[in-house]
């Protein structure tokens, strides 16, 4: 099940959109809850957060533009997949340098990618937003 919390209508049925996508394509059945937040003086983009039993908040900044929004919310949902499937725990890159992190190589790996594969999913492609990330 996937809740959007948050946000314009635009951004939570994307949102949605792309949680839905993202899930199937991984082929996992988490409960997830998104949440669009102001985050105005925090540097991070999202956040996801493994609660128990397969629930998972995701946070993403409320203030991205649309093409920023989804693919953060696509590295969030990588992280979702991580820790569902037993790649992540809460402690296991603690000691880790960020970027060297293998669930953080993954899942900036993968964003894009997923987007992508979500535009023409979701015949989105022809929007100027999923073009130019300054959208």
């Amino acid at each position: 099940m996937i809740t959007v919390i948050g946000g314009s209508t635009n951004q939570a049925h994307y949102a949605n959109s792309m949680a839905v996508f993202v899930c199937q394509k991984f082929q996992i059945e988490p409960t997830i809850e998104i949440k669009f937040k102001l985050m105005s003086t925090d540097v991070n983009y999202g956040y996801c957060v493994f609660l128990d039993n397969n629930e998972y908040d995701v946070t993403i900044k409320r203030t991205l533009k649309m093409r920023e929004m989804l693919q953060t919310l696509a590295h969030e949902l990588v992280h979702v997949k991580q820790y569902y499937k037993g790649e992540l725990t809460q402690s296991n890159d603690i000691n880790i340098e960020y970027w060297d992190r293998p669930s953080e190589i993954e899942a900036h790996g993968r964003e894009i990618g997923l987007f992508l594969q979500w535009c023409e999913h979701e015949k989105v492609g022809h929007l100027a937003w999923t073009r130019h990330p300054n959208y």
